[in-house]
């Protein structure tokens, strides 16, 4: 019989958007891992470490070497049958991607494709897209986080084409007059269709005319003469510049939310929602799939501007609204126990767990696999009614089978781990 809880070797990515060396989340618990050969480069930039058994990065069992997919391939009764019809799971793959992110440089402007846009990308072009899944996705925050998601309600960009000349520049002046006309219609529909008008646009201007405007913009910010309605976006627009100097993706700043969150803050991520994570270390956790149609800060070569269009979804919001822990074991808080964060996404969800030193955490069955990973301090996984044990430490990572009660103590110091899962009723 195949353990029910053993480690896992995830895979590490580098991109140059990364924290650099050992300043990286993703490289302090990449160190951690148990990775073969595994040393980090303070020259390098660490973005993040993936777990899950999508076939791009795809996991591995410490103990053997062999890809997490063909283990649960060989013993299906690890993911449970139920999950395995209710999610049409072949070949040992399991719903969700597990990953933590490290930045220091914003991440593409982005979305993720539908499953209905994803089987078609992805049977249009297999290098771009590499599997037909759609990409709903979660992040919570561990450090301080700022990032760019959905769009601003269609009065706050009309205000910014008044008081920013240089975004105003951007566009013909029938497109303006028409969007300042409908953008504080109580009409829905109208100001979808005048925001798409516009951001189509805008997302198809010349870039190097774009440019041009950005150097502008960022001239006059540098000089101090914004206006007091700017005020609230100067210091982005010049932080955007400082990452992708010139680059047109800047003027999303006057078109998509801005948000700065705090650890333990989360947020879910609809397909076809604009996005850009900016500065910050991350927990994001998604439905099995690498697909991301990018619009901006990304070389030219990658980026697919029709495709964005084509899929992008307008729905102007007032900020973003934030997912709600709730309790997963009694007296629970944000500093202590297990807080349940429960996105709209049916192939996930994630656990926040903090054991204080001394102190025993104990998680019912759940109906479906989890994968966990420590990212502060050390303690012991036990099962099996007792009989079976697991030290873990900082990035290290385990995966837990469907049906496996468990219970999470620590010793000498206290220690804190994230648990992602998927459970059917």
């Amino acid at each position: 019989m195949t353990e029910q809880v053993f480690r896992l070797i995830p895979a590490t990515l580098n991109y140059p958007w990364g924290k650099k060396g050992s300043s990286s989340l993703a490289a302090q618990l990449a160190d951690g891992a148990g990775i073969p050969d595994f040393k980090i480069d303070e020259s390098k930039s660490y973005a993040e470490i993936w777990m899950g058994t999508h076939p791009n990065s795809p996991t591995r069992v410490h103990s053997t070497g062999q890809l997490l997919s063909e283990h649960l391939a060989a013993h299906p009764e690890l993911v449970g049958e139920p999950i395995i019809k209710r999610f049409g799971l072949e070949n040992g793959r399991i719903p969700f991607l597990f990953k933590v992110l490290s930045f220091d440089k914003a991440l593409p402007v982005q979305i993720h494709p539908d499953k209905h846009a994803a089987e078609h990308v992805h049977s249009e072009s297999l290098k771009a897209y590499v599997d037909s899944n759609h990409k709903p996705a979660m992040a919570l925050a561990l450090s301080d986080f700022s990032a760019l998601c959905g769009f601003l309600p269609t009065f706050q960009v009309s205000e910014f084409l008044s008081f920013v000349p240089e975004f105003a520049s951007l566009f013909p002046p029938d497109i303006i007059a028409h969007f300042t006309s409908v953008a504080r219609s109580p009409d829905e529909s109208e100001c979808k269709a005048a925001l798409k008008d516009l951001f189509s646009y805008y997302a198809q201007v010349d870039k190097e005319e774009a440019s041009v405007h950005v150097k502008r913009l960022v001239n006059r910010y540098q000089a101090g003469k914004e206006s007091d309605e700017e005020k609230i976006v100067k210091s982005l627009v010049l932080q955007l510049h400082e990452m992708y100097p010139n680059d047109s993706g800047i003027f999303c700043a006057f078109i998509l939310n801005h948000f700065d969150l705090k650890p333990g803050h989360a947020f879910s991520v609809g397909t076809g929602e604009p996005h850009a994570y900016i500065t910050g270390d991350i927990i994001e956790c998604m439905a099995a799939s690498n697909n991301t149609i990018p619009l901006a800060f990304s070389p030219p070569s990658h980026l697919d501007i029709p495709t964005f269009l084509t899929n992008v979804v307008y729905n102007p919001t007032p900020g973003k609204a934030l997912i709600q822990p709730t309790m997963f074991t009694r007296g629970s808080t944000h500093t202590s126990g297990s807080l349940l964060y429960n996105p709209p996404i049916d192939e996930l969800a994630v656990m926040q767990v903090i054991v204080a030193k001394g102190g025993v955490e104990s998680h019912q069955k759940l109906r479906g696999p989890s994968i966990a990973v420590v990212v502060e301090g050390e303690g012991t996984v036990v099962w099996a009614e007792g009989a079976k044990r697991l030290g873990v430490g900082k990035g290290q990572a385990v995966f837990i089978a469907a049906g496996t009660e468990v219970k999470y103590s620590a010793f000498e110091t206290a220690f804190k781990l994230y648990r992602a899962f998927v459970e059917v009723a």
